[in-house]
């Protein structure tokens, strides 16, 4: 899930500086309970995925690459045990899976790379974006800025929209990430993360089964016939 920053400054006279100062006084109280309507919406989800162990839930997910000027839309089933394993398989485009074992994260995309899967360490680049998640809910909040906490519908459901934006020295795959929380139940109905290339990643999450009985073979992958292990990530 690359990473970029920008930062840019500007300087005011005093006056201007003193009227922004009293405006921002004025809506102070506003802000003030928006961001801890935010941080309790995000604190109540975070606190049922810690206790959570295994989950189960069918996604829809939409790339949008600024760079390419592509968007792609795909669908599946996501599999996690907790710590360290997890499953995505792709029902659109059908065949594709990553699998990430506890030992090797294995990514099998034939839809855009056939005959060949990729064989990395559990502790990749490529482990921690599938694991979008637990970087979103297992990382402290002190990493975090969060913002938002405005009510949203998403899919019928009611919502709480709550930006988190990484504090300067923190490492995360995202630049910025936004998460529409269920107002009902303590889960997450929508994320979305931008990276630093503006790479645009929005996952709906329109199943939700936390502590669910998975297949025995969830985190199992066989090669299949005639396709090539590769180690490296292309380019490398």
């Amino acid at each position: 899930m690359p990473i970029s920053t920008h930062r840019s400054a500007v300087a005011a006279l005093t006056s201007a500086a003193l009227t922004s100062a009293a405006l921002a006084m004025a809506v102070l109280p506003g802000q003030l309970q928006a961001q801890s309507a935010a941080e309790a919406s995000y604190a109540r989800v975070a606190q049922a995925w810690k206790g959570t162990r295994t989950l189960e839930a069918q996604f829809e997910q939409r790339i949008t690459n600024p760079i390419l000027g592509r968007t792609v839309s795909s669908t599946g089933v996501f599999h996690q045990q907790r710590p360290g394993k997890l499953s995505i398989t792709f029902t659109q485009p059908a065949g594709d899976r990553i699998v990430g074992d506890g030992k090797s994260l294995w990514v099998y995309l034939p839809s855009s790379t056939p005959g060949q899967v990729l064989k990395l360490p559990a502790n990749a680049d490529g482990a921690i974006v599938a694991d979008l998640l637990g970087q979103l809910l297992d990382t402290p909040t002190r990493a975090f800025d969060i913002s938002g906490g405005e009510a949203a519908t998403v899919d019928g459901r009611a919502t709480r929209r709550v930006q988190l934006v990484p504090r300067r020295g923190t490492s995360a795959p995202f630049q910025r990430a936004v998460l529409w929380l269920d107002d009902k139940e303590p889960r997450p109905v929508r994320v979305q993360v931008i990276d630093g290339q503006g790479v645009d990643r929005s996952i709906t999450l329109t199943t939700w089964r936390p502590d669910a009985t998975l297949p025995a073979d969830a985190f199992t992958f066989k090669v299949p016939k005639g396709v090539k292990v590769s180690t490296k990530l292309p380019g490398a």
